[in-house]
Order: C-alpha cells, then structure tokens, then sequence
C-alpha cells in the first residue's frame, strides 16, 4: 500500500478503544442534565491521576482529550506535538496535519475571543498557509466525524455502564474521549467544513461534468483541476480511463499534479461516467483520445502541449492513442500496459474466466463492490467447473448473456479485430515521442507492456523508449509499491516513487528540464536479491549468457539426456479441486501451493556452486505426443533456496499449444505423433540467484475452475463441454524438451 493511502488509516488512531480494569466513582446521570458537564470533569480530574498506558502513543492520544477537558491548553499543544513527533519521519506530510481539529480548538479557546467563527477562520488560514499540498489534501478526513455519533456513544456509555455508582476506567476514558470530540464537533466543524472548501476553492479549480461531443455525435465525459495560481498557459497531463476515478482520493491527486505546474484532465471512455453512449472497452480509444486532446489545446489554459500518464486499461490507452498520433501528444507514461488480444482477455491464445468479472468491473460508474465480492466469483468459478459447462455459457450463470463477453470469444486468434485496436508494424515506425514504460515482474499485464516496447525498438531503430522494470505487482507499479508483496519483501533499493519519477520524466519532455537521474540508462531493472539498480542501452545487453535446461524425468540438467519420455494422464472429468481462494499463492514460501502442484510435473536443478543473475524472458521448446488435437501448457519457475524456501522467480506462463508456433493462426497437433512446442512470450524477471540455490520448473496443463478449459477436440475451446472430455489427456513428455534462461556472469 502507498503511503498516500495509509494516511487514510492512520487518521483511525483517533477512534481507538482501550481496555481497562480499575473502576472510578461516577452517579448515573442523563447527558441533558445541566449538571452533567460538571459531573464529567471532576470524572476526567480523577482519571488523569491514575491513567496509564504501556504505549505511549496511545497514552498521548488519551491525554491529549483529557488536557483539552481540563483545559490544560499548553499541556494539550505540548502533548499534540509529541504525538506529531511520532510521525515525523514515516510520514512527514501527516505529521504536520495530525490532530490538526485540535490544535484549531484548543487555540480557538486561547483566544477567549467573542467572535468564534471569524477567530477560527483566521487561524485555520494561518496554519494551512504553511502547509504542503500533500498535508492540506490530508486535513478533510479529520472534519469528517458527526457529532450524532459521539452523542450516541455518550448515550450508550450512561445508560449501560455505570453501576451501583461507579464506572469502569475502560468505559471513563471512553466518556471522556466522546465527550471531548462531541464538543469540538459541536463548536467547530460547522465552521471548519465550508471554510476547507472555500480554501480549496481559491487554490484550484476542479470543472466537473464536462461533456465533449465527437465529430461522429458520441459523448466522453472528463473533469479537470488547475492551479488558480497559474499566470500562464500550462502543459496537460491527460489520464485515458474506463474506470470512474473522481473520488476524494483522485481528485487530491490531480491537485498534486497541478500543484506541480499542469493542468490535470481525468476522461473517459465512451458509456462511463456521465457518457449516453453504449460502454465498448478498448474499442474507439484509438479514436476517442484525439477528441479530448482536440479539446484540450483549444482551452484558454493550454499551452498546446499534452502528456499521458496511468496504468493498466489507461496504459492501453495511450497505446491506442500513438496508433493516430495526435502532434499535441509529446510523451506517454503507460504502466502495466494492457496489450488487448496479448495479455487480455487473453494470453497466448487462452481466455480465463476473470475477463467476465472485469466486464462486470469496468461499467458506467465502476463497481468496485461486485468486482470485490470474492464469494460470489468463488461461487460461479466452481460453477461453470463442475457443471462442465461450456466458456461461452459462463456470463449465463450471471442471469444474462454479455454481448461483449460472446464478441471477444469469437476471436481465439489473434486477428485483426485485436490488431485494430493497438499499434500495427507502420504506426510504431511512425512513434517518434518519448516514452517511458513502467512494468514488473509480477505484474500480469506486462506481457503487454513489453509487447509495446519490444515492437517500438523492433520497427523504430530511433525509438526513444525508456524503460523501468522491477519486483512489482499490477497495482504495485500503478497505486504504489509494496514493500512485500505476497510473502516477498523487496530489496530497500527497490522501494522507488514512480509516482515522483513521473512528474520528472514530465518537467523534462514538457517543460525542458533535466533527465530524471533514475533513468541511468534506456532499460533499468531491479535485480532481486542483490539491492541494487542496473541498466542497459538494450535488452539484448542485460545478459551475457543463456542456461539451457533439459527437463528429464524429475532432472534440470544441463547435459542433454538419452530419449525417453515422462508418461501423464489427465482425466478432465475430475472435478473435486474447487477453489476455496480466488488469491492464496505466495512469491515466497516454504513450499509450493499445492494447487499448484496437482497433475504436474515437477524439475529439478542441481545446486549452483556460485551466484549468477537470470535476466531476461526464458524460451525453450517443449516436445510432446499427445493422443488429443490441442491442450493448454502451463509452466512456473522458482528459485528453490538453500534455506529450502522457493521464490517465484516471475508471472506464470501459459500458451495454447496449436497457437504456440503463430498466434494468428491455430494448427491443430497430431494425435500420437512427437510435436515441438515453442515457448516464447514468457514473463521478464531479473534475479541473483545464490550459491546453493537450485532452479525448479513446474510443468502441466492448465484446468481448473479459473481457467478455459481446452478438452483437446480441435473444435472451438469456447464450445467444448465435460462431455467432450471422454478419455484421459494421454501426454508423453520428452526428455529432449529444455528451457533456455538468460544469464548474465560477470
């Protein structure tokens, strides 16, 4: 999680509870009798004198109320300021703004001024002039609690919790806590809430609703942040969407753009958000980007020059985007890239269930609570896998048939309803813009990311395409980089703001400043294991070496074997092995999942006698005999370590195998006749790999309830039944089948 997000959380500390034994004396009394304000201070006297706490950030929190009921102002600064101290160095921007509601308060009542609300407004404007922008944009969740609450809680404390004259020190805190916010609430926040959105109001502007109609009558909805400070027009930073991205949390983002010196435009695709039109993913963008672009130099805020930036579908975008490129577009920042038809809805030729549950995500206003409810996706997975039906019958088990859903599947190929879509072979020779391309090794669009890279340098010899390539997740490389990511723990090296090197990489191509000193080079990667930074002029100049690896019986060996072949049967009409978990694998762990062990094959390496660094995509052929016209391989590497651990060394790869040779074209395998695979499109990883350490590659096919089932008839895969099951996947895998992993020794 990003630290932007777990200020959010942190902002909790305030509503903690805290268990006590000892009892305190306090009479029954009712909240509206004049009496009790009385009451509750001589309770809080009484607790200051024998509360205490172990942690003494949780001691501060409940002391600080206990000042501010006693009125003990300066003691309340003092202790507010050591709670601050606590964050100062994880999180500098918060610490500035914590308890920033008391504070106000307590210097409110240090006034002793008559006129409170323009007192207050005045030492809310001095404090926020010396703000940061990441602390203002920080300070509205601590104005977000209702005094109701507070009230009721009191309520509920009075009425159950004193008996026979006394009350717990657990519950007098709470009494205390309440009482003390129910009064600030009470006294300021109907000050502090407008006056915030007036502050904001004269810093930025954020234009909502805007609705831009196309050259062929279609609708796209943006809104869009500038700096009201800004004297001259500015450079655009555009964000290309299908997601609806206009919460508290985005729009305090793009204030943080325009705080930097661009004006911020966040659009959407066609249907979403405030759009009439039919919701049609990755379909007009190579279209639609160009309008808003139009539409942006034509703004009196515009200095004619736009840049694009965000991940996943929006690193799509930009893609489409270069397909016409528009002369406005000076660079592009696109991050785990969806390569449509490459990497999704498939990979390799083979489709997975999860494209349903992204197309009942990605809607008019996104639902992020149907796309998150684990059970119900668990529960159609498992589904559609016992019952056996056929894939494109799954969006039924939803109650209806989805026209995209059934449109996609009508093309297992890789024709050209995909190639449409992003750049061809002419439009990559045509990209003559910076780009800087952000991926990671587990990230399961970067296939896609690397797709576009790859074919820029291939078909554009002067390509200007840099690229940043770590030990990152999806959202790790969008939200924010984990500091561990399924069991892993990054190397400290690895914990780069991506968020900090884009606005760099924007200042330098839009506004003439220096190179960001990240990029030391064209292509830079992470190395795992070894805490540090590398990089190259190319990709062919990050290894020296390749590993090739025979896959013989349970060996990985170098030497190549004398033929033979593993014998394996998979019966498709099993169907026990549901999922219970939609996310249970691990990066690091002390075994294998064994969901991912079962009908596989397992090889191993001998220890290494010394460290050596695998960077790079591996390759291999795989040579097999089947008694079936086609089946799905799957194959995941891991560094098993001396410790006995095993680290996933990248993403898994899967492939079609008549798809293997020509993604465009499917050419069906000979029953019982020897056949050579290809392995290629493999995920990039870089890693030191350490003396002792052996490699393992699993190896199989792929079946289960998160999968497109491939029966192995020839006919559509979309088509096929359990009934075309019939006998057992009969496989024979030969023992001259190898991996070649790039290497690099110095």
């Amino acid at each position: 999680m990003n630290k932007k997000k777990k200020f959010w959380f942190i902002l909790f500390l305030f509503s903690i509870s805290y268990c006590f034994s000892q009892k305190l004396y306090f009479k029954k009394i009712e909240f509206e009798n004049p009496d009790f304000e009385n009451k509750l201070l001589k309770l809080n006297k009484e607790l200051m004198k024998v509360y205490k706490e172990k942690d003494s950030l949780k001691y501060r929190d409940n002391y600080l109320r206990f000042q501010i009921l006693d009125k003990d102002y300066d003691g309340a600064i003092t202790t507010l300021n050591k709670i601050r101290n606590f964050y100062k160095d994880s999180y500098p921007d918060y610490s500035k703004i914590v308890g920033i509601q008391f504070e106000l308060f307590i210097l409110m009542k240090k006034a002793k001024t008559s006129d409170i609300p323009s007192t207050y407004e005045t030492l809310f404007r001095e404090k926020y002039s010396t703000l940061s922008l990441l602390s203002k944009n920080l300070i509205p969740n601590s104005f977000k609690f209702k005094a109701e609450y507070n009230k009721n809680e009191i309520n509920k404390i009075l009425k159950d919790s004193i008996i026979q004259d006394s009350i717990s020190l657990k519950n007098a805190v709470l009494l205390c806590r309440h009482y003390n916010y129910h009064t600030i609430v009470t006294e300021t926040f109907p000050i502090a809430k407008p006056l915030l959105k007036k502050l904001d109001e004269e810093e930025f502007l954020v234009k909502d609703s805007i609705i831009i109609n196309t050259k062929k009558g279609n609708e796209l909805s943006l809104y869009y942040v500038l700096d009201k400070k800004a004297k001259h027009p500015l450079p655009a930073i555009l964000h290309f969407s299908t997601y609806v991205r206009n919460s508290d949390y985005h729009i305090s983002s793009s204030k943080t753009g325009a705080d930097k010196g661009y004006v911020i435009v966040n659009a959407y695709s066609r249907g979403v958000y405030l759009s009439k039109d039919q919701i049609t993913p990755f379909e007009f963008e190579i279209e639609d980007v160009n309008e808003i672009i139009n539409w942006i130099i034509k703004q009196p805020w515009s200095n004619g020059k736009v840049g694009m930036v965000g991940g996943s579908y929006d690193g799509f975008s930009q893609w489409a985007a270069t397909k016409n490129l528009h002369p406005a577009l000076k660079t592009i920042i696109p991050s785990a890239s969806v390569g449509f038809g490459i990497d999704f809805p498939m990979y390799n030729n083979c489709f997975s269930p999860y494209m349903l549950r992204w197309l009942n995500y990605a809607k008019k206003e996104t639902d992020y609570k149907l796309f998150n409810n684990e059970k119900k996706w668990l529960s159609l997975y498992n589904s559609y896998y016992k019952n056996g039906i056929a894939f494109n019958k799954l969006d039924s088990l939803l109650g209806k048939t989805d026209p995209i859903f059934q449109k996609w599947l009508k093309h297992p190929s890789f024709d050209t309803f995909w190639q449409s879509k992003i750049p061809s072979k002419r439009d990559f020779a045509k990209i003559n813009i910076p780009v800087l391309t952000l991926t990671g090794y587990y990230d399961a669009d970067q296939r896609g990311a690397m797709y576009y890279y790859n074919e820029h340098h291939k078909y554009n010899k002067n390509a200007n395409h840099y690229l940043i390539i770590g030990p990152y997740s999806h959202s790790g490389v969008i939200s924010g980089i984990e500091e561990e990511y399924q069991g892993y723990k990054i190397d400290p090296v690895a914990k780069v703001d991506i968020e900090d090197i884009s606005y760099q990489w924007f200042d330098y191509i839009l506004k003439e400043k220096e190179k960001p000193k990240f990029l030391k080079d064209r292509v830079n990667y992470q190395v795992m294991g070894s805490n540090q930074w590398k990089s190259a002029p190319d990709i062919d100049k990050i290894s020296n070496k390749k590993l090739k690896l025979f896959l013989n019986k349970i060996k990985l060996q170098e030497s190549k074997p004398k033929t033979s072949f593993a014998l394996q049967r998979i019966d498709f009409l099993k169907r026990e092995d549901t999922l219970r978990s939609l996310d249970n694998n691990k990066i690091l762990d002390n075994e294998i999942n064994t969901i991912d062990l079962k009908d596989k094959l397992v090889f191993e390496s001998d220890p290494f006698d010394s460290p050596f660094e695998i960077n790079g995509s591996f390759t291999g052929n795989v040579n097999v005999s089947i008694n079936k016209k086609d089946m799905d391989i799957i194959i995941n590497i891991y560094e098993k370590l001396a410790s006995g651990q095993y680290l996933k060394l990248t993403h898994e790869y899967f492939g079609r195998a008549s798809y293997a040779k020509d993604s465009r074209k499917r050419k069906l395998l000979k029953p019982n006749v020897i056949e050579t695979i290809p392995i290629h499109n493999t995920f990039f990883t870089s890693r030191q790999i350490e003396k002792g350490s052996k490699l393992v590659l699993v190896l199989g096919i792929r079946k289960g309830p998160d999968v497109q089932i491939n029966y192995g008839t020839g006919k559509d895969v979309s088509e096929e039944t359990i009934a075309d099951a019939k006998e057992p996947l009969e496989i024979k895998w030969y023992n001259d089948s190898y991996i070649e992993i790039p290497t690099f020794h110095n």
